[in-house]
């Protein structure tokens, strides 16, 4: 008979520049008034008075509120401004999706991060139709990417160790560094100014963007269940039955102690069982999930976890484990370092 176990889911200087700024006030107005009688003589004529509607009460107004704004564009104009912002950044959107090198892609990324910020400056110097206000108050912020582009995106990103603690294959780390730029610009607040664009029959989006890149085909490599793929050290009389209910791969080590030295490593597949035999000695049982069995290093190469049972094994007894997470189990497992 097996014993079964299951596995759970385990203010002075202040009034003094006030006094200052007073006295410079009264010294200019006192400058005013004398050109303004200089005027008088030599025009020979009298100086509009407040409301008169003359050029020089006009002028008096504007310079009360600092600046003249740009009248509004009509919205042919305004989409020609949009197509003219497309077209300008066009070009370096592509340079990132054709970089062979991730050397390469940085650099487009750069370029195309001083593409949108010269855009970003130019429509803030355009004055929109009324009915496109908020449309293009949305287009500022989703122009502002650029900023992270600079600072929060780079390719160091994709060559760092995944959960495996291995580096993904060279192109695997090109597209998604161009994937990560790629989605950067085409974020939530871009999609809805495209949206919110096409509401008012203003097109904008569809040229700026080709589609998003293609992810390489991955490999997903497996080894044979119940392979035993790695053993040493000597043979005892234990054994030990593996059920693998889960949807993952599985790679089960025996271990005396340190799983980076085993007496033995036994693939099962998702949804099947395996038996090993010959094993000595007290030990413990440690597990990796993943995808992509890599045989030359032993392990996967995707999405891994790592984990052991808590309990130790006796040799004396044949053991059978279920690796299917359950509430109503009698083993609890913990999270372990990559092996």
């Amino acid at each position: 008979m097996y014993d079964v176990i299951t596995a759970t889911e385990s203010g002075t200087v202040m009034g003094s520049v006030r006094r200052t700024s007073l006295l410079g006030a009264s010294v200019a107005w006192g400058i005013l008034t004398l050109i303004i009688a200089i005027a008088f003589i030599v025009d020979g004529t009298s100086a509009p008075t407040a409301g008169s509607g003359g050029r020089a009460g006009g002028s008096s107004s504007s310079s009360g509120t600092g600046s003249i704004s740009k009248p509004a564009l009509a919205p042919d104009e305004y989409q020609a401004v949009l197509t003219r912002v497309e077209q300008a950044v066009r070009p370096a959107v592509d340079r990132v999706l054709a970089a062979t090198t991730l050397a390469e892609v940085d650099s487009a990324r750069i370029d195309l991060a001083t593409a949108l910020r010269q855009q970003s400056d130019y429509i803030q110097t355009v004055t929109p139709p009324y009915q496109a206000r908020e449309q293009h108050a949305v287009l500022e912020s989703a122009l502002l990417v650029w900023n992270r582009l600079e600072k929060d995106i780079s390719s160091a990103d994709v060559t760092k160790l995944n959960s495996c603690g291995v580096q993904s294959a060279l192109q695997t780390q090109l597209y998604e560094a161009r994937r990560d730029v790629y989605r950067a610009v085409k974020s939530g607040t871009y999609k809805t100014a495209m949206a919110s664009f096409s509401e008012i029959n203003l097109k904008f989006g569809e040229l700026m963007l080709p589609l998003e890149p293609t992810a390489p085909q991955i490999t997903d490599r497996r080894a044979a269940n119940g392979a035993v793929v790695q053993r040493s050290g000597r043979r005892g009389s234990g054994s030990l039955r593996i059920k693998n209910g889960d949807v993952t791969d599985v790679a089960v080590l025996v271990a005396s102690g340190n799983p980076a030295e085993p007496q033995l490593t036994v693939y099962v597949r998702s949804n099947s069982n395996a038996t090993v035999t010959g094993i000595a000695g007290t030990y413990w049982v440690y597990f990796k999930s993943g995808s992509d069995w890599d045989a030359a290093r032993r392990g996967f190469t995707r999405d891994c976890s790592f984990e052991k049972f808590d309990d130790s094994f006796d040799p004396n007894a044949n053991w059978e484990i279920s690796l299917e997470k359950t509430s109503t189990g009698n083993a609890t497992t913990s999270t372990v370092p990559a092996f």
